[in-house]
């Protein structure tokens, strides 16, 4: 026998999507507090989602891939090809199907359940586009996407957000987390900086982290905790700078790193699934946009996230990042300077700061 209602939710990738979408569950669970909420992905972000207290059972399609939350406690979840989910989703109640991924995968799933009530929220793939192809055409800004989340669930737009990883995540990870970020950092508080990115045009460089730590540090008296991924071109500079102070870079399976996060005051990040922590755990997260724009829709998730960025008529380059600027220069990282970033942290913060000389540069 079926059990009640369900609503299945379906973002198979990646990382930083996973991230605000698993908001998701939390927002259907405030609209109708009697539905059971289903989450469908791949297996190796099926972990991300364990203890999430609005998810009641999590399909992963299995990809042989290594899970980036590396589980340490027991997770049940439903693995296997995507018929095999979509066949056992048949007996799990499912009356309505949020798509957002929209992809080939997540067709087939609606397609199953031709009967049940398919919510899809609009991507704005075209205005994205005309903002990298044809900015001429003063294409609008793409609202947050967990804007569009909350009206795809009923909520009003500026719905309180409901940190979801801060709960999800045990008092063993968060225990490990304290540890990890040191004993000074707990003392003093410390800000998270996201060094990494997958993409070139996303990465500010180096010693621009390296300055806004010595600020931070300086003027606001936090310490700063460097999150690196293994191999990233930053971590080198980034290790010599943490090597004077004792100290080296965090580079931990993704869960950890939330783990630590969860004690953080802020997080300083690029355009990457770092940033994304700041609303799943409810902490002011400060964007550092380079080869993207804020108007994607990809900021300002959270009630006291902020951004840094300049204005170039090169910007954006490219919808998702590139592996390099396309003009050779990069500038739109490079001249952003780490006074900026402080300021946008001290709004984060609640604690707006002179400007120190910093101005928006113009190529």
């Amino acid at each position: 026998m079926p059990h009640r209602r369900a609503a299945a939710v379906v973002r198979f990738s990646s990382l930083g999507d996973i991230l605000l979408a698993a908001h998701v569950p939390g927002f259907l669970k405030q609209e109708d507090p009697g539905r059971r909420v289903l989450f469908v992905t791949k297996e190796r972000y099926a972990t991300l989602l364990r203890g999430h207290v609005a998810i009641d059972r999590v399909y992963a399609v299995r990809d042989g891939s290594t899970d980036p939350a590396d589980p340490a406690e027991p997770f049940e979840a439903v693995l296997g090809s995507l018929g095999d989910l979509v066949s056992a989703m048949r007996g799990d109640g499912v009356e309505e199907v949020l798509d957002l991924h929209q992809n080939w995968r997540s067709s087939r799933i609606l397609s199953a359940f031709p009967e049940a009530k398919h919510r899809l929220p609009q991507k704005h793939a075209l205005r994205r586009r005309l903002w990298v192809y044809a900015r001429w055409l003063r294409p609008l800004p793409t609202p947050p996407l967990l804007r569009t989340y909350r009206e795809l669930c009923g909520l009003s737009p500026t719905a309180e957000l409901d940190p979801w990883l801060r709960s999800a995540l045990s008092d063993t990870e968060l225990s490990r987390g304290a540890e990890r970020s040191g004993k000074e950092a707990r003392a003093r508080g410390f800000v998270l900086l996201g060094v990494g990115a997958r993409w070139e045009t996303k990465r500010w460089p180096a010693p621009h982290f390296v300055a806004l730590a010595q600020r931070i540090e300086r003027e606001r008296g936090l310490r700063t905790v460097f999150a690196v991924e293994p191999g990233d071109p930053n971590a080198g500079e980034v290790a010599g700078y943490l090597g004077t102070r004792g100290e080296a870079p965090l580079s931990v399976p993704f869960r950890d790193l939330a783990a630590v996060a969860a004690h953080a005051r802020a997080i300083v990040s690029n355009d990457s699934a770092v940033l994304h922590l700041g609303p799943a755990l409810g902490i002011p997260a400060v964007g550092l946009f380079g080869g993207t724009v804020p108007e994607f829709g990809f900021a300002r998730q959270g009630p006291h996230d902020d951004v840094a960025e300049i204005k170039l008529w090169c910007r954006p380059c490219g919808v998702h990042g590139r592996p390099r600027c396309p003009l050779g220069h990069h500038r739109c990282m490079k001249r952003l300077d780490p006074d900026l970033a402080f300021e946008a942290l001290g709004r984060a913060l609640g604690a707006p700061v002179e400007r120190h000389g910093a101005t928006a540069s113009r190529a």
